[in-house]
Protein backbone atom coordinates (compact mmCIF):
# COMPACT_ATOMS: atom_id res chain seq x y z
CA UNK A 1 0.00 0.00 0.00
CA UNK A 2 1.33 3.41 -1.06
CA UNK A 3 1.98 5.61 1.79
CA UNK A 4 0.81 9.24 1.28
CA UNK A 5 2.08 12.54 3.27
CA UNK A 6 -0.32 15.48 3.68
CA UNK A 7 0.95 18.34 2.22
CA UNK A 8 -0.02 21.57 4.28
CA UNK A 9 -2.28 24.33 1.86
CA UNK A 10 -1.20 28.16 2.94
CA UNK A 11 -3.49 31.01 1.81
CA UNK A 12 -1.95 34.02 -0.74
CA UNK A 13 -4.71 35.52 -0.54
CA UNK A 14 -8.51 35.66 -2.30
CA UNK A 15 -9.56 37.42 -5.48
CA UNK A 16 -13.49 38.91 -4.44
CA UNK A 17 -16.05 39.94 -6.81
CA UNK A 18 -19.02 42.24 -6.29
CA UNK A 19 -21.88 41.51 -3.86
CA UNK A 20 -25.52 41.23 -4.73
CA UNK A 21 -27.55 43.87 -2.96
CA UNK A 22 -29.78 41.64 -1.46
CA UNK A 23 -26.41 39.28 -0.18
CA UNK A 24 -25.01 43.02 0.84
CA UNK A 25 -27.72 43.86 3.02
CA UNK A 26 -28.76 40.61 4.87
CA UNK A 27 -24.80 40.83 5.75
CA UNK A 28 -24.97 43.62 7.34
CA UNK A 29 -28.40 42.89 9.71
CA UNK A 30 -25.34 40.57 10.91
CA UNK A 31 -23.47 43.68 11.72
CA UNK A 32 -25.97 45.91 14.07
CA UNK A 33 -23.69 47.79 16.09
CA UNK A 34 -20.39 46.23 15.04
CA UNK A 35 -20.52 48.12 11.42
CA UNK A 36 -18.70 47.37 8.57
CA UNK A 37 -18.06 48.50 4.39
CA UNK A 38 -17.32 46.60 1.71
CA UNK A 39 -14.09 45.69 2.47
CA UNK A 40 -15.01 44.24 5.46
CA UNK A 41 -17.88 42.08 4.03
CA UNK A 42 -14.95 41.29 1.42
CA UNK A 43 -12.08 39.99 4.33
CA UNK A 44 -15.06 38.07 6.22
CA UNK A 45 -16.57 36.07 3.44
CA UNK A 46 -13.12 35.31 2.20
CA UNK A 47 -11.65 34.17 5.55
CA UNK A 48 -14.70 31.77 5.84
CA UNK A 49 -13.68 29.82 2.84
CA UNK A 50 -10.42 29.50 4.83
CA UNK A 51 -11.46 26.94 7.61
CA UNK A 52 -9.82 23.89 6.31
CA UNK A 53 -6.55 25.35 5.31
CA UNK A 54 -3.14 24.36 7.45
CA UNK A 55 -2.28 28.25 7.26
CA UNK A 56 -5.17 30.86 6.06
CA UNK A 57 -4.29 34.67 5.29
CA UNK A 58 -6.69 37.39 5.45
CA UNK A 59 -6.73 40.08 2.39
CA UNK A 60 -5.27 40.25 -1.24
CA UNK A 61 -5.33 42.58 -4.12
CA UNK A 62 -8.81 43.90 -3.09
CA UNK A 63 -7.23 44.99 0.28
CA UNK A 64 -5.46 47.95 -1.88
CA UNK A 65 -8.12 50.52 -1.14
CA UNK A 66 -7.91 50.33 2.96
CA UNK A 67 -4.23 49.93 2.99
CA UNK A 68 -3.83 53.17 0.41
CA UNK A 69 -5.94 55.18 3.07
CA UNK A 70 -3.85 53.95 6.08
CA UNK A 71 -0.57 55.04 5.15
CA UNK A 72 -1.58 58.27 4.64
CA UNK A 73 0.28 61.15 6.69
CA UNK A 74 -2.01 60.84 10.32
CA UNK A 75 -4.16 58.13 9.18
CA UNK A 76 -5.83 56.75 12.20
CA UNK A 77 -5.73 53.10 12.79
CA UNK A 78 -8.89 52.16 13.86
CA UNK A 79 -10.35 51.01 10.30
CA UNK A 80 -7.25 48.67 9.78
CA UNK A 81 -8.09 47.58 13.80
CA UNK A 82 -11.56 46.75 12.77
CA UNK A 83 -10.64 44.76 10.11
CA UNK A 84 -8.34 42.32 12.26
CA UNK A 85 -10.89 41.70 14.88
CA UNK A 86 -13.39 40.79 11.84
CA UNK A 87 -11.18 38.47 10.45
CA UNK A 88 -10.41 36.79 14.48
CA UNK A 89 -13.96 35.56 14.55
CA UNK A 90 -12.90 33.03 12.04
CA UNK A 91 -9.19 32.33 13.03
CA UNK A 92 -6.20 34.11 15.19
CA UNK A 93 -3.12 35.57 14.40
CA UNK A 94 -3.74 35.93 10.73
CA UNK A 95 -1.32 36.49 8.04
CA UNK A 96 -2.54 39.44 5.96
CA UNK A 97 -2.24 39.35 2.31
CA UNK A 98 -1.85 43.31 0.22
CA UNK A 99 -0.75 45.07 -2.74
CA UNK A 100 2.99 45.95 -2.28
CA UNK A 101 4.09 49.96 -2.48
CA UNK A 102 4.60 50.21 -6.05
CA UNK A 103 1.00 48.67 -6.51
CA UNK A 104 -1.01 51.58 -4.52
CA UNK A 105 1.36 54.35 -5.88
CA UNK A 106 4.07 54.79 -8.91
CA UNK A 107 7.91 55.26 -7.30
CA UNK A 108 7.33 54.52 -3.91
CA UNK A 109 10.57 56.66 -2.08
CA UNK A 110 11.90 56.89 0.63
CA UNK A 111 9.21 59.47 2.21
CA UNK A 112 6.17 56.98 1.31
CA UNK A 113 7.70 53.88 2.73
CA UNK A 114 7.60 54.48 5.83
CA UNK A 115 4.46 54.89 6.47
CA UNK A 116 3.46 51.28 4.47
CA UNK A 117 6.36 49.78 6.88
CA UNK A 118 4.26 51.44 9.80
CA UNK A 119 0.73 49.93 8.64
CA UNK A 120 2.36 46.37 8.64
CA UNK A 121 3.73 47.19 12.29
CA UNK A 122 0.13 48.15 13.23
CA UNK A 123 -0.94 45.22 12.40
CA UNK A 124 1.72 43.19 13.99
CA UNK A 125 0.78 45.25 17.13
CA UNK A 126 -2.56 43.89 16.91
CA UNK A 127 -1.69 40.17 16.23
CA UNK A 128 -1.44 39.88 13.16
CA UNK A 129 1.13 37.19 12.67
CA UNK A 130 2.66 38.37 9.20
CA UNK A 131 2.07 40.07 5.80
CA UNK A 132 2.31 38.62 2.21
CA UNK A 133 2.87 41.36 0.17
CA UNK A 134 1.39 40.91 -3.36
CA UNK A 135 3.49 42.60 -6.78
CA UNK A 136 2.78 42.06 -10.43
CA UNK A 137 6.67 42.57 -11.00
CA UNK A 138 9.66 42.64 -10.03
CA UNK A 139 9.97 44.72 -6.78
CA UNK A 140 11.67 48.15 -6.42
CA UNK A 141 14.91 47.38 -4.82
CA UNK A 142 14.43 50.44 -2.26
CA UNK A 143 11.02 47.86 -1.56
CA UNK A 144 13.11 45.30 -0.66
CA UNK A 145 15.36 47.29 1.46
CA UNK A 146 12.34 48.59 3.54
CA UNK A 147 10.32 45.64 3.94
CA UNK A 148 11.90 41.74 4.31
CA UNK A 149 12.21 40.06 7.28
CA UNK A 150 10.62 36.47 8.83
CA UNK A 151 7.46 38.55 8.84
CA UNK A 152 7.02 39.12 5.33
CA UNK A 153 6.78 36.99 2.21
CA UNK A 154 7.09 39.11 -0.95
CA UNK A 155 5.13 36.89 -3.84
CA UNK A 156 5.72 38.15 -7.94
CA UNK A 157 1.70 37.44 -9.57
CA UNK A 158 3.59 37.20 -12.90
CA UNK A 159 7.42 36.24 -11.92
CA UNK A 160 10.43 35.82 -14.39
CA UNK A 161 13.99 34.20 -13.68
CA UNK A 162 15.55 37.69 -13.00
CA UNK A 163 12.71 38.54 -10.63
CA UNK A 164 12.47 35.43 -8.48
CA UNK A 165 16.58 35.86 -8.71
CA UNK A 166 15.74 38.97 -6.65
CA UNK A 167 13.33 37.80 -4.34
CA UNK A 168 15.62 35.12 -3.26
CA UNK A 169 18.60 37.65 -2.12
CA UNK A 170 16.21 38.90 0.78
CA UNK A 171 14.20 35.44 1.61
CA UNK A 172 14.19 31.67 1.49
CA UNK A 173 10.97 31.15 1.24
CA UNK A 174 9.75 31.25 -2.11
CA UNK A 175 5.96 30.61 -3.90
CA UNK A 176 5.76 29.44 -7.15
CA UNK A 177 3.39 28.01 -9.77
CA UNK A 178 4.14 24.63 -11.50
CA UNK A 179 5.56 26.31 -14.56
CA UNK A 180 8.73 27.70 -12.58
CA UNK A 181 9.82 24.73 -11.07
CA UNK A 182 12.15 24.03 -13.73
CA UNK A 183 13.24 28.15 -13.45
CA UNK A 184 13.66 27.43 -9.59
CA UNK A 185 16.02 24.23 -10.15
CA UNK A 186 18.48 26.40 -12.26
CA UNK A 187 18.39 29.01 -9.48
CA UNK A 188 19.51 26.62 -6.65
CA UNK A 189 23.02 26.05 -7.01
CA UNK A 190 22.96 30.09 -6.23
CA UNK A 191 20.83 30.79 -3.61
CA UNK A 192 19.51 29.26 -0.80
CA UNK A 193 15.71 28.15 -0.90
CA UNK A 194 14.38 26.54 2.60
CA UNK A 195 10.29 26.65 1.96
CA UNK A 196 8.83 25.92 -1.81
CA UNK A 197 4.81 26.91 -2.08
CA UNK A 198 3.77 25.35 -5.36
CA UNK A 199 0.41 27.36 -5.94
CA UNK A 200 -2.13 25.44 -7.87
CA UNK A 201 -0.28 21.96 -8.00
CA UNK A 202 -1.67 19.27 -10.72
CA UNK A 203 -0.61 16.18 -10.86
CA UNK A 204 3.03 15.24 -10.03
CA UNK A 205 4.06 18.62 -9.06
CA UNK A 206 4.45 18.32 -5.50
CA UNK A 207 6.54 15.56 -6.30
CA UNK A 208 8.89 17.48 -8.70
CA UNK A 209 8.96 20.04 -5.34
CA UNK A 210 10.17 17.00 -3.37
CA UNK A 211 13.15 16.59 -5.74
CA UNK A 212 14.32 20.08 -4.84
CA UNK A 213 13.81 20.77 -1.21
CA UNK A 214 13.11 17.95 1.69
CA UNK A 215 9.30 17.34 1.37
CA UNK A 216 9.12 18.49 5.15
CA UNK A 217 9.56 21.83 3.20
CA UNK A 218 7.08 21.60 0.72
CA UNK A 219 3.91 23.81 1.23
CA UNK A 220 0.52 24.01 -1.29
CA UNK A 221 -0.33 27.42 -2.08
CA UNK A 222 -3.66 28.76 -3.31
CA UNK A 223 -4.79 32.48 -4.16
CA UNK A 224 -8.81 31.99 -4.42
CA UNK A 225 -10.63 32.52 -8.19
CA UNK A 226 -13.63 34.92 -6.74
CA UNK A 227 -16.16 32.93 -8.97
CA UNK A 228 -14.92 29.11 -7.56
CA UNK A 229 -16.93 27.99 -4.66
CA UNK A 230 -14.95 25.31 -3.68
CA UNK A 231 -11.07 25.83 -4.18
CA UNK A 232 -9.81 25.51 -0.50
CA UNK A 233 -11.81 22.27 -0.29
CA UNK A 234 -10.30 20.86 -3.46
CA UNK A 235 -7.03 22.18 -2.92
CA UNK A 236 -6.53 20.65 -0.08
CA UNK A 237 -7.81 17.35 -1.32
CA UNK A 238 -5.01 17.63 -3.53
CA UNK A 239 -2.33 18.31 -1.28
CA UNK A 240 -1.16 15.03 -1.10
CA UNK A 241 2.29 13.60 -1.52
CA UNK A 242 2.67 9.54 -1.91
CA UNK A 243 5.89 8.38 0.22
Amino acid sequence: MVRQRKIQVRSLGSMVKTPSSRELAAWAKTRTGVGGDLTTFHLMRSAQAQDSLDLPAAGGWFYGGRATAATLPDAPPEEVIDDIRAVESFFRNPWWSLPSPASLRPDPDEEYLPGYRGLLRTMRDNRVAGHIILSERRPEPIELEFLTGRRVLWHILHPSEKSLAALLEVQRDIAIRPDMLEILDNLMGSYTIRKIIVIDPGEGDLKRAAGLVDPDNILTGGYAPADQADYWKDLVSRSILAR
